[in-house]
Formats: C-alpha cells, structure tokens, sequence
C-alpha cells in the first residue's frame, strides 16, 4: 500500500486531513523504531494505521459530543495527479465524497474499520481479521452489519457526474451575483439539504437548512455579510476527488463549498467555515 493509500485509509477512517497525517507521522516512528523490518511492511503499515486510526476516531467521537452545529469532514484536497493505484480518479471520488464520509460516521469504530478496509481496499476478511485481532467470520458480520446501517440512502453516497457538479456550481454563482432569488431557488430539488460547519467558531446554521427557498434566501443572505466584511476571491479547486469552490477573503479562507448532484438538480449543499479546517488547504498563486 503506497503513501497515498494509507492517506486515504486514515482520512476515511477520521474525515480529518490533520488527525490523518498525525497518524501516518505516528506509524512511522513506530516503523523506525522496529529492530528488524517486517515480513510484509504493506500489510504492517496498514495495520498500524488502522489501529492508530481507532483509537483516534474514538477520541474524536467523544469530542464531537460537545461540537457545536453540524458537524463535517476536513475538505480534502485532491487532483488526479496525486491519485495513485487501481482504484483512478472516478474511484476515488466515490470513497471521499463528502455524503459517504457522512454516512460513514453512522457506524461504530469497529464496523467503520471493516467497512473501510473492504469496501475500499477489497482485503480478504482473514486479513481484515488479522489486523484487528478478530475472527473472519466476526469482521464478516460487522461488514453485513454497516452496510445495513447505510442501506436506504446510497445516493448520497455519491456526489454525482463532476461535471454536473462544476456546472451547478457556475449557475449557482451566476444567481448569486446577481441575486436571483427564484433562479437559486430552481437549482435546489425538493428534499435539499443543506450544511454550513462553523464549529461555533464563526456563525453558521446551527442545524441543517432545508426547502429550496429557505437555502437560497440563508444563501443571499450569508454571501451579502460576506461582502460586507471584504472583497471575496472565488477559486476553483477539488476536493474529495471532486470539484469545489473555495471563497477568501485576501489570505483568509472563510469557506469551502461542495455540492451533490443528481438529475440536473442540486441534492445536498456542503459549506465548511469552521477555521480550524481550512488551515491545511493552500490557494493556487
């Protein structure tokens, strides 16, 4: 498993690009200590950073507890030349999208570790077994159970086709621009949904805005208290293997915006503000 590989393994078990690399960083140091090198450093490294990747995601749900509105993943950045392994750029998308990474934090630690390591890396469930000192048919068990507990909403584990994702992105900032309130309106289906992570450090909903004109009047009203705090700069990036907007303000980032997509309509919006998640994207010169 490649550097790249074992970065998606912990970022899919946290959806935290910074706990992510603490992680690597503390297998490594494991890795160096070793007297001798392991039989198969893949399968060991991978073992490492799963267990690694359990106690901290542990750690994290205790946090979460006291976390302050919706709470969302780390925005990871992604381009396909980072992209590494058989799993290519379309792949990747699907395993980091920001709606699976939302449902992933419906399953326990251990189902979560299993699922991951299955569904992402398609490993045997005697390996499986044998990186989390449990039995084939245990991890077999837990993986019927995650997917039982993901069933009834896959597909919103998809942010769908990119390009239909860069093209409601435009058209959503054309209506912003010029404040189209029925045009913002039209691009939102009916059982939108939209998040706004601010962690309590800057203001966001504190609960998940739904019905398309209450999203794009919250919308108008968000981008009109931005404005009046500075000129935006508007850059287009990717993120989780998929297109995404990034919204600063001279140096200051202030959001990231992703969206999810089906039948020509926007299904879920993604907006992190929350500072602390932002500090480890860097903008194009």
């Amino acid at each position: 498993m490649s550097r790249s590989r074992l970065e998606t393994l912990a970022y899919r078990m946290l959806g935290s690009v910074a706990d992510a690399e603490d992680v690597l960083q503390e297998a490594r140091l494991r890795r160096l200590k070793l007297a001798t090198p392991p039989d198969n450093e893949e399968a060991w490294l991978t073992r490492v950073v799963t267990n690694l990747s359990l106690d901290r995601l542990r750690e994290q749900q205790r946090r979460r507890e006291a976390y302050t509105g919706p709470w969302l993943p780390e925005p990871l950045p992604t381009a396909p030349e980072e992209v590494s392994g058989p799993e290519g750029v379309a792949e990747l998308a699907e395993q980091l999208s920001m709606g699976l990474m939302l449902m992933l934090d419906r399953l326990n630690p251990t189902e979560r570790a299993v699922f991951v390591l299955r569904e992402g890396f398609d490993l045997p469930f005697d390996d499986i077994g044998a990186m989390l000192d449990s039995s084939a048919a245990s991890c077999r068990q837990r993986y019927r159970r995650a997917r039982t507990h993901l069933a009834g909403d896959e597909r919103h584990g998809s942010a769908g086709p990119p390009a239909m994702q860069r093209q409601l992105l435009e058209a959503m900032l054309t209506a912003v621009a010029e404040r189209d309130l029925p045009g913002l309106v039209a691009l939102f289906a009916e059982d939108c949904v939209a998040y706004a992570d601010g962690g309590g450090v800057v203001s966001a909903a504190i609960i998940p805005v739904t019905d398309p004109e209450r999203i794009a009047r919250v919308t108008l009203h968000v981008v009109e208290r931005l404005a009046a705090e500075g000129e935006m700069d508007i850059h287009w990036t990717s993120f989780n293997g998929n297109p995404g907007l990034v919204i600063a303000q001279g140096p200051r980032l202030v959001a990231t915006v992703q969206l999810e997509v089906d039948a020509g309509l926007i299904h879920r919006v993604y907006i992190v503000r929350n500072p602390e998640k932002l500090g480890h994207i860097e903008l194009s010169p």
